[in-house]
């Protein structure tokens, strides 16, 4: 009992670095030590490293996407009157230059992943006390999330070594090379690949993550914990295909 202790007491002590990676090997001990500290820090760090690594990969995959951007507006243009291509070509000049392109891909990037944090913590936080967690704070809750989330940061920092390696955009995220046709367009508009487009081994254990932080956050059983983090994964694979189905049809 005491090295126990013992242990735990010399994790609080360490640097918020070493704890992202002792989320790898040691997550339980790890949600233990890093909830016992209370600075804006222990939430901000693992949120910057996401951030961080969704940069990355953004940065090598724009230019491709905005070849892509630009080769489907052209054929778009085939179809318009004479008369409204130079218009549309000068808006083309400016919405799919890369400059502006990334822009758009960071800011909506960052938008997705904040609200996306603050959006599962809220719904954690209430559903733990509506079954029956301890009383519990926001901001832990909070924290644990962002902790949770770093199996995504490793995530991109793969896709962005497939880009780097390929020299090519990213076709298929996830699962979806199982169904994938090769036509992005189609392929956007069929509710499995979209599906599986957000599965992968890292959200997955990224929900695993969660189960384990909630467990100790709100001093649930690790039973009620997975059912709750379950709901939250329908919840969310739902919303993503239907705004994903929804956002294509609507421009198509």
């Amino acid at each position: 009992m005491t090295t126990s202790t013992e242990s735990v007491t010399g994790q609080e002590s360490r640097s918020l670095w070493f704890h992202l990676f002792g989320i790898i090997d040691r997550p339980v001990s790890t949600f233990v030590a890093v909830l016992k500290r209370r600075k804006w820090t222990t939430w901000a760090l693992p949120l910057a490293v996401v951030l961080i690594a969704f940069t990355l990969v953004t940065i090598f995959q724009t230019p491709y996407t905005t070849e892509f951007a630009r080769e489907q507006a052209e054929k778009q243009l085939a179809t318009l009157p004479e008369a409204q291509v130079e218009a549309a070509r000068s808006v083309m000049a400016y919405t799919l230059s890369l400059p502006f392109m990334l822009a758009m891909s960071l800011l909506l990037g960052y938008l997705t992943i904040i609200i996306g944090t603050l959006v599962q913590a809220a719904f954690l936080y209430f559903g733990s006390l509506i079954w029956g967690g301890d009383d519990t704070t926001f901001g832990s809750v909070f924290t644990m999330t962002n902790w949770s989330r770093l199996p995504l940061a490793i995530a991109y920092l793969v896709q962005m070594g497939i880009i780097l390696v390929t020299q090519s955009m990213l076709q298929y995220a996830g699962l979806s090379f199982f169904v994938g046709t090769g036509d992005m367009l189609a392929d956007a508009k069929n509710p499995v690949y979209v599906l599986l487009a957000n599965l992968d081994l890292f959200w997955l254990w990224h929900l695993l993550l969660a189960v384990w932080g909630l467990s100790v956050v709100a001093r649930m059983s690790r039973g009620k914990s997975a059912l709750l983090v379950i709901v939250y994964a329908i919840l969310t694979l739902g919303f993503s295909v239907g705004w994903a189905i929804l956002s294509v049809r609507m421009a198509g």
